[in-house]
């Protein structure tokens, strides 16, 4: 897809009719992105379903549809106040348990919360994206 492809996709996503939702035809799958109120019905973000579903497994386990279409996150194992606990602890607590102060991990989400985060990834993880004709 093109960039005028991409800026037509995010005209459908952001359009209250019909239901905020493009569908995408990427590498034999199909791809339904959906704008849904998260949290509260302030903030939105974007739904992926592939092939017209969504399973909770696809962040669980590792497959195609969590490496192709989820968003990810390197997250830090302590909290900024732990850290700032960590900090205040004597030079010998702190070499015994320093091994967890740099840790991370992966966190997967459901939603998109950034259209350019979503078009970057999309982009980097599948080489066939074609936006799919309106059916309306």
């Amino acid at each position: 897809m093109n960039k005028k492809d991409w800026d037509i996709a995010k005209e459908r996503l952001q359009r209250i009719w019909p239901y905020n939702q493009v569908e995408l035809l990427i590498d034999g799958y199909e791809v339904t992105l959906q704008l849904q109120p998260v949290n509260d019905m302030f903030h939105n973000a974007i739904v992926v379903y592939v092939n017209g579903r969504f399973e909770g497994r696809w962040l669980t386990q590792d497959c195609e549809e969590r490496r192709r279409f989820m968003p990810q996150r390197q997250r830090p194992c302590m909290s900024p106040s732990q850290i700032a606990r960590y900090n205040k602890l004597p030079k010998r607590v702190q070499k015994e348990i320093k091994d967890i102060r740099g840790k991370t991990y992966t966190e997967y989400s459901t939603h998109w919360r950034s259209w350019s985060a979503l078009v970057k990834h999309f982009e980097a993880n599948n080489t066939d994206i074609r936006l799919k004709e309106e059916s309306v």
